[in-house]
């Protein structure tokens, strides 16, 4: 028999009617793969809602295709996703597949994802593009979307990020590689190089830079979109509203994704990939990166908070790119 391809997908539910739905929507996605070896492991992050634990436990007793895994305390998705690899190496699953609760996955994204990694056994990585969708699941015209989803989505489509060390052209160019119920790993990368505990935003972009930096080949499919699901009553992702809105979830961009840049660099430079210097420029250039890509959300501040970062971090490299960014007010 096949090794299975386990789609790990975090969950909460605070009881609202919308979170179970949700849910059984990603798992329909889940059954109607192309690819028949899979297998959902849901992992609850401490719900509060004793009644869909138990409605969602009747599902995995209904069902041997999918696997329910009970995080001890809410944590967030970094720990949910870790806990769902260690379950997916336990059943014996090569391949993993993210995807978050309220997300649904292109029905032959296993499938592509397993003939491209099976064609290119060098490959860590097989990502793709994605569509936005609404509360109806119905898609979002993308002038309705805040301009963070836009970037990666335009950026997508302009030019897929391929090969080696992505992270760097990540770091300096780019809002991120994909989301994360667009991504796929080799079980092996994925336990290797876990997603951050400690935070609760922005672990995907922290854990893309060091799959790459830790020597991942990435891979682009094209024509398997998942779907990504925005809230009808924001522009964003419902992160974002937990988060406390816009400007404090951009708050938390850097200080959660640059310990993740700073390990990656760390990474590349015992690769013998880069040295020292070049690591610091990276490091430089992603602040001005992100504080011209939040000048367009109206961050202001904590976009001249970056580029003082920038400019304390390295005169030189401030110096010699920031004419590149767009970072004054």
């Amino acid at each position: 028999m096949p090794s299975p391809a386990a789609f790990v997908i975090p969950f909460w539910s605070d009881g609202r009617p919308h979170r179970l739905r949700y849910l059984r929507e990603a798992l329909d996605s889940v059954a109607a793969q192309t690819d028949p070896d899979v297998l959902a492991i849901v992992v609850d992050d401490g719900s509060d809602s004793e009644r869909d634990l138990a409605e969602l436990t009747g599902w995995a007793e209904r069902d041997d295709r999918l696997l329910l895994v009970r995080a001890a305390d809410n944590r967030g998705p970094g720990r949910c996703r870790n806990l769902g690899v260690a379950a997916a190496r336990r059943a014996g699953a090569e391949l993993i597949c993210f995807l978050d609760s309220d997300d649904l996955a292109h029905p032959a994204r296993a499938a592509t994802a397993r003939a491209m990694l099976a064609a290119d056994p060098e490959a860590d990585v097989v990502y793709s593009g994605f569509t936005v969708i609404g509360d109806d699941g119905a898609q979002v015209p993308k002038e309705r979307l805040i301009s963070g989803i836009r970037i990666i989505m335009d950026d997508i489509d302009r030019r897929p990020l391929e090969g080696h060390d992505c992270w760097i052209p990540i770091a300096v160019e780019r809002d991120n590689l994909t989301i994360p119920s667009a991504l796929s790993a080799r079980t092996t990368l994925a336990a290797a190089v876990p997603f951050p505990e400690h935070c609760r935003f922005f672990e995907d972009t922290h854990t893309w830079l060091r799959y790459s930096a830790h020597g991942a080949k990435i891979l682009f499919a094209p024509g398997t979109p998942s779907r990504y699901r925005v809230p009808d009553d924001t522009k964003g992702s419902e992160s974002r509203l937990r988060a406390g809105g816009i400007e404090a979830f951009n708050r938390l961009r850097v200080e959660v994704t640059a310990p993740g840049l700073a390990e990656a660099v760390r990474l590349a430079v015992r690769r013998g990939v880069i040295d020292e210097a070049r690591g610091l420029s990276v490091r430089t250039r992603y602040l001005l990166n992100v504080a011209a890509m939040l000048r367009l959300e109206g961050s202001h501040e904590t976009a001249d908070d970056l580029v003082r970062q920038a400019r304390e971090l390295s005169p030189a490299d401030f110096a010699a790119y920031r004419g590149r960014y767009e970072v004054d007010a």
